[in-house]
């Protein structure tokens, strides 16, 4: 089988993960359903970047700059019902001159988060590393590089 280099396609860079507690807090005020509602999805994700950011030592760690997220797609592959736990991935995939690509899944790990992990939902997100006086975006800076990036191990 070709490798994935040989095709012009990069391996994922780094992955972060977070296991999430769900409980009867994330079912909708109205309990017109008895699963999780989609807009909950958003803030497990953005709970998983928040951890990312302070992983990656971006989150408040570089004065005058900033990664803001420009873009966030989700595919709702499977309701989520509690209580169960869930595991939140982000793949840095793409790295640009100042965008960063993300593979987003959620997997519910069922009511003791000791199941199988079955996938809630996949997505893709991107962020973009900004100076916060201009509003310009400028490249990453390559100690944040080397985070999402290590270099190949030395022979």
């Amino acid at each position: 089988m070709a490798d994935d280099a040989e095709h012009g396609r990069r391996p994922p860079l780094t992955t972060h993960s977070i296991r999430i507690d769900v409980d009867e807090s994330d079912l909708p005020e109205d309990r017109f359903t008895d699963h999780v509602n989609n807009a909950r999805y958003f803030a497990f994700v953005n709970r998983a970047f928040q951890s990312w950011y302070v992983a990656m030592g971006i989150r408040g760690g570089v004065p005058g700059f900033a990664a803001f997220m420009v873009r966030l797609e989700y595919d709702f592959l499977r309701q989520i019902r509690p209580p169960g736990v869930l595991e939140c991935r982000v793949e840095v995939v793409r790295i640009g001159r100042s965008s960063m690509d993300h593979a987003i899944a959620i997997h519910d790990l069922g009511p003791d988060g000791q199941g199988t992990p079955v996938l809630a939902g996949r997505g893709r997100a991107v962020h973009v590393w900004v100076e916060r006086a201009s509003g310009a975006a400028v490249p990453w800076p390559p100690d944040v590089l080397e985070r999402c990036a290590p270099s190949p191990a030395q022979p």
